[in-house]
């Protein structure tokens, strides 16, 4: 069992009290009253009076507990109100402001060595017994049955306005071009493949007004295709765009022509083109957001493009 007692407003900070409190923390109460009658502390008179008061209690009041067996349970000097006062000073009008905090003390006696065990035990207890008594199952269970109908129905309704130029170009099979170096020079190649962040796909494929991405480098050859694979974590290609133009200027001025129309922010963009001298923007002229990703796999690929990657 336990026996409390509080006093409140004690003129003094609770960081001064806190210096008396921890000698006395988990104490015998004989003990602490011998440690107290010897701290050269202000704030020990203090403790060791409400001390007495709670040893007095428990002989007077509380006939279940053994008063031979006390020791301080618990003892905190919490913050009180802090009331706020003026000095003045020698300078006409002027003044020092002062602030007179007090303290809340507050101990705790236990005749018992086991009460920390038991109340954390009682803690226990009434957390388990929680889940026990909300009993949402049977709840659940009947949303869950309803909500697959209602996916069901949704991909009929999205396949009947299927754009069919978006079919056709899903169901294309591509694959990597595999040339020689003299080769490279000789064919032209209409499709290739680049590598963009998930943030910049998505304004490209889902604004219509954003349609310029940019890099640092264009390819060589004529390209009316170009297929859009998104970095970590999708790694997947998620669409492609007809490229209705490719060109190439000084930093400051294609961002002043294109800026309304990037899908990056001015920040970005300064940022990729540091110690760059050109910019090289990529204008889309339509968009196909694919419906099912595909895996690079499909392009006979195992890692995603670094620069262009020619297709066929």
């Amino acid at each position: 069992m336990t026996n409390k007692v509080i006093q409140r407003n004690i003129h003094i900070s609770h960081r001064k009290a806190s210096l008396v409190i921890d000698l006395v923390r988990n104490k015998p109460v004989h003990e602490a009253i011998r440690i107290l009658s010897n701290t050269p502390k202000k704030f020990a008179p203090i403790v060791l009076k409400l001390l007495n008061s709670a040893i007095s209690n428990v002989q007077h009041n509380s006939k279940d507990m053994d008063p031979s067996k006390l020791y301080i349970y618990k003892i905190v000097a919490n913050q009180g109100p802090t009331m706020k006062r003026t000095l003045p000073r020698a300078n006409k009008g002027s003044a020092d402001q002062l602030f007179k905090r007090t303290t809340h003390l507050e101990i705790v006696l236990s005749d018992d060595v086991n009460e920390r065990e038991k109340e954390l035990a009682a803690i226990k207890a009434k957390k388990s017994k929680k889940p026990l008594v909300v009993e949402p199952v049977a709840k659940v269970e009947t949303k869950k049955v309803a909500k697959p109908s209602k996916v069901e129905t949704k991909p009929v309704e999205k396949d009947e306005n299927v754009d069919p130029e978006l079919l056709k170009r899903e169901q294309q099979v591509l694959k990597v071009v595999e040339k020689t170096a003299s080769q490279k020079e000789e064919e032209t190649t209409e499709t290739i493949m680049i590598s963009t962040s998930p943030k910049n796909a998505q304004v490209l494929f889902d604004d219509l007004e954003k349609n310029v991405i940019f890099y640092k480098t264009t390819p060589v050859n004529k390209v009316l295709r170009v297929l859009v694979y998104v970095t970590s974590p999708t790694k997947k290609v998620v669409g492609e765009f007809d490229l209705e133009s490719v060109e190439i200027g000084a930093i400051s001025s294609i961002w002043r022509k294109y800026n309304k129309q990037s899908v990056i922010s001015k920040k970005e963009y300064d940022a990729y083109y540091e110690g760059k001298d050109k910019a090289h923007a990529l204008v889309s002229k339509k968009a196909y957001k694919y419906r099912n990703p595909k895996d690079l796999s499909e392009y006979n690929m195992t890692k995603g493009p670094s620069g262009f990657q020619y297709l066929k």
